[in-house]
């Protein structure tokens, strides 16, 4: 299975006029099974950047997973509708799903909502989002690969220094472990980043791969101007992620990085 992994797009800021086309070209070149976009689709929430954003979507050739995240929600400006109804341009033009999974006989995705109006950027997972993610696998194979998506961090990545984590991270940490789950997929802090996580030292670990910002001009200062997205590919034994970053000049995305893992055994309660 070959997933590609998208996220902080930003409709409203799009940094090079020919970002979007290069990105949707190659994901539909490639042999990719599931695009996975983890968030901030929009700059604003403005219905013409949703808009655009849902045009790339529908431009995929593979199936999408989307789920929100914080600039998804009505601006601060805003105010009632950001905290009654957050992600109501979202549901109206994206998906009303704010709990998306993706299953194969060999994969198991599920996204979950981290976004909402009560604070500016920051998130939040609450106890109903677990009981989905419990609830998911279920009935899942013991050998399927099993992957988390949602837009904020549910740990601070020691490397990247201090970031936002979203609440109840810990627990909902907790959950994706019970779980099985082996790759966590996010997006956010606008930095292409992979990192394990060593749950039980020699015998279990999670990855955390972030996504820097796939098409927009908000970069981090510290890491320049570039756009990145990721390429996962699952095999039987092993995953690998691929970094691709886009050059202005080709137009086009490159190889920048390659990281492989061997799979986690499966640690699923009987």
């Amino acid at each position: 299975m070959t997933l590609a992994h998208l996220s902080d797009l930003h409709f409203g800021r799009i940094a090079h006029p020919g970002i979007v086309d290069a990105l949707v070209d190659e994901v539909n070149e490639r042999a990719v099974d599931l695009v996975v976009l983890s968030g901030d689709l929009t700059q604003r929430a403005r219905h013409e950047e949703f808009a655009a954003a849902q045009d790339m979507i529908d431009r995929f050739a593979p199936p999408v997973l989307v789920v929100p995240g914080n600039h998804d929600v009505y601006p601060w400006w805003r105010p009632f509708r950001r905290l009654v109804t957050p992600l109501r341009r979202y549901q109206q033009y994206i998906s009303s799903d704010l709990a998306p999974s993706f299953a194969t006989a060999d994969l198991a995705v599920q996204g979950l909502t981290s976004a909402f109006g009560a604070t500016i950027k920051g998130g939040r997972i609450g106890p109903e989002d677990r009981q989905v993610l419990r609830a998911a696998f279920e009935g899942v194979s013991e050998e399927a690969f099993r992957v988390l998506v949602l837009h904020h961090h549910l740990t601070e990545l020691q490397s990247l220094g201090p970031h936002d984590v979203a609440r109840q991270a810990r627990k909902t940490l907790d959950a994706a472990v019970d779980v099985g789950v082996e790759l966590i997929l996010c997006g956010h802090l606008h930095v292409s980043h992979i990192e394990p996580l060593t749950i039980i030292p020699g015998e279990r670990r999670i990855i955390v791969a972030s996504a820097g910002t796939a098409t927009s001009n908000r970069w981090r200062a510290s890491h320049g101007p570039t756009n990145f997205y990721n390429v996962i590919t699952v095999e039987d034994d092993a995953f690998q992620i691929e970094e691709r970053r886009y050059v202005p000049s080709d137009n086009r995305f490159v190889r920048d990085g390659t990281t492989r893992f061997e799979r986690s055994a499966p640690a699923v309660p009987e």
